[in-house]
């Protein structure tokens, strides 16, 4: 793991103690997936890590909040300071901060690294065995039973419909089966 990536995994695991989202577990499953897209794709590892990680750190428990709205930008305001003082080179910063103020919308980004980023961050909504822990997060939040299947639907529907790569595409198309199927036995 480079400094880069350690500095802002470490960033990013305070900050979710801090705001008491995004789960963890999800987050990881992300860079697991940004670090094999990079490798299918030939981008930069370090810089899709550091954008994935990054994406989040500034973010609220709150679904639909002001602050889970405009956290891509949000973040990137908050992560160009840290990549300042860690001393990232300005072109990889740049290609950092795209990719997180990219990551929500539709249709190709700019760069490979961003659309590698956002996919992998896409795919820890379209399986059901991810979308589990959100759903059970959710629960712990407070929310009933019916109002996180509606959250968790609206994720999957919200994900699946940026994705770009088609093997992400694919993959959520036999998902929403299983999630289907499991929604219905809650």
């Amino acid at each position: 793991m480079t400094n880069l990536v350690k500095k802002s995994r470490e960033l990013m695991r305070q900050m979710t103690v801090e705001n008491g989202a995004p789960v963890w577990e999800l987050t990881e499953t992300a860079t697991a997936k940004g670090e094999e897209l990079s490798e299918k794709y030939g981008v930069d590892t370090e810089t899709v890590l550091a954008a994935l990680y990054l994406a989040h750190i500034c973010f609220d428990k709150q679904v639909g909040g002001e602050i889970q709205k405009n956290h891509p930008d949000l973040s990137a305001i908050m992560a160009e300071k840290y990549l300042d003082s860690w001393g990232c080179p300005e072109e990889q910063q740049m290609t950092i901060l795209e990719a997180i103020r990219d990551h929500h919308k539709s249709g190709k980004p700019n760069s490979l690294v961003a659309e590698v980023m956002k996919n992998a961050e896409c795919y820890k909504f379209i399986t059901w065995d991810k979308l589990s822990v959100y759903y059970d997060d959710l629960l712990s939040r407070g929310y009933s039973k019916e109002e996180a299947k509606k959250y968790v639907l609206h994720k999957f529907d919200q994900k699946k419909a940026i994705l770009t790569f088609p093997e992400c595409i694919r993959d959520a198309e036999v998902g929403y089966i299983g999630i289907q199927e499991a929604l219905q036995k809650l």
